[in-house]
């Protein structure tokens, strides 16, 4: 199936670089979950900043692309599902952002025995981040393609989801056997869950992708 439209435009162009910057502000995640481990706020704080800088700049993209679209880009029946999707892949970098202040606000020493489990974790919504942002430029080339892709991302999540109730199940145990106390319980869930709506995020903008494409079939 080929490509929805022949020819490259300006808004086509944001798109790219919109979700490239969405995936580096997630890609970032990887730093500052290490710093996390070694609870290295000082350079924790640094690298939320970046994450923030990247989520600011992939929010002027965005408006970049709206613009485009109100000045009459695409057909009407596009434009409202491509506002969406850019939408829906912002919040992406949205939820990322929220994760790391969440993160550098809590101050908590950080277990050490689930550094693996994070790691795993991070790794899989790094992943997901990866696909969508393939999944996104496949909209413009290959149809099918997107739609391949738009089904990897759910796979995706349900892989991330049954790591965050793991880690969840396994906070809860250590809380219960005294190694750590409420507080900690509380900063260590809340950040599982904010990780885990990045991915949910991801999946989101994938499934516009599937309506996207469904609608131009259609």
């Amino acid at each position: 199936m080929k490509k929805l439209f022949k020819k490259e435009s300006k808004v086509e162009k944001h798109s790219k670089e919109h979700v490239e910057l969405v995936y580096e502000c997630v890609h970032k995640l990887n730093g500052l979950m290490e710093s996390f481990y070694r609870n290295d706020y000082e350079t924790l704080d640094k690298q939320v900043e970046e994450i923030s800088r990247l989520e600011h700049s992939a929010d002027d993209v965005r408006r970049q692309m709206e613009l485009e679209f109100y000045n009459g880009a695409f057909l009407p029946f596009d434009r409202e599902d491509r506002i969406l999707l850019a939408e829906q892949v912002d919040n992406v970098a949205d939820m990322t952002e929220e994760t790391a202040y969440g993160i550098s606000l809590s101050r908590i020493k950080f277990p050490e025995k689930f550094e693996e489990d994070f790691s795993e974790f991070t790794e899989s919504i790094c992943n997901a981040a990866w696909a969508l942002k393939d999944c996104i430029e496949a909209l413009d080339v290959d149809l099918r393609d997107a739609i391949r892709k738009a089904h990897a991302i759910e796979r995706m999540e349900d892989v991330s989801d049954k790591i965050e109730r793991r880690i969840i199940r396994e906070l809860y145990e250590s809380y219960r056997n005294k190694e750590f106390g409420i507080l900690r319980l509380i900063e260590l869930k809340e950040t599982t869950l904010r990780l885990g709506n990045i991915v949910d995020r991801a999946e989101d903008a994938s499934d516009r992708v599937l309506i996207l494409v469904a609608k131009r079939r259609g």
